[in-house]
């Protein structure tokens, strides 16, 4: 039988897409069509996993939930609530949604408390350093940026190799991608500050920018801070990162 693996969607409110689909008064679930095909891909059946205003407090409800699925992908999205890593809201920090940011890292705490394989993509690659106790830079594309790398770079199509990534050794990264020359997307704003404790980088950007995360100590956390997704259709290596997931809780299951 084909894995399931649950992504976790997120709501749109009827204010910002129900007036474009002449649909005034209805929210709306998004979670981007490339997580599905990926892990489709790569042997899995992907599951989508709403958020539910009615449910957020019912922890055995999403308990259940959680048990009808073999793994857990956190995708990206928008800015986290910078007040989970006593922060404040700054000049060039996004739209945030503070409901969003807690029913997610309650699924997170509940897929970890069942041992259940994570795997963290951009926004929820920063969210697992959250959890972790870490925190995160506000912005690292305005007006002061450091870096000459385009973090957030809009103006090239989803799947452009716009900077390479050096996998640390000894981690997972470096037994997925074993001998490849990593080139990633980068579609991010913010990026990893302090790193979060029992957390080990696995990546990093040529501008000193953490890219991965794993925990040593956990059966399977990865976080990465680009999108592996938009780019598993058309990069072999990429998709080497969702058939090492798949394959993991192929083998988790028996």
């Amino acid at each position: 039988m084909y894995p399931k693996i649950l992504i976790i969607s997120f709501k749109i409110p009827t204010e910002k897409m129900g007036e474009q689909y002449e649909l005034e008064g209805v929210d709306f679930s998004l979670v981007t069509q490339d997580y599905s095909e990926s892990l489709s891909m790569a042997g899995a059946i992907p599951l989508i996993m709403p958020y539910l205003e009615s449910r957020r407090e019912d922890d055995q409800y999403i308990k259940e939930f959680l048990a009808e699925a073999d793994g857990v992908v956190l995708p990206g999205g928008s800015d986290i609530d910078p007040a989970l890593y006593n922060s404040y809201p700054q000049k060039y920090l996004g739209n945030i949604s503070p409901e969003r940011d807690r029913w997610e890292l309650k699924i997170l705490q509940m897929a970890m408390e069942m041992k259940k394989p994570i795997l963290g993509i951009c926004r929820g690659f920063q969210l697992i350093n959250i959890h972790y106790g870490g925190s995160l830079k506000v912005d690292v594309c305005g007006n002061n940026a450091d870096s000459k790398i385009p973090h957030m770079a809009l103006m090239v199509p989803k799947y452009y190799k716009t900077h390479q990534v050096d996998i640390q050794e000894n981690t997972r990264l470096a037994k997925i991608f074993a001998g490849d020359e990593v080139a990633v997307n980068s579609y991010h704003h913010q990026a990893v500050d302090k790193v979060g404790e029992g957390l080990k980088v696995s990546a990093v950007a040529p501008d000193g920018f953490v890219e991965g995360v794993e925990d040593p100590d956990y059966p399977y956390l990865v976080g990465v801070q680009w999108h592996p997704e938009m780019m598993a259709a058309k990069d072999p290596i990429q998709l080497k990162l969702f058939k090492d997931f798949v394959e993991f809780v192929e083998q988790a299951k028996k």
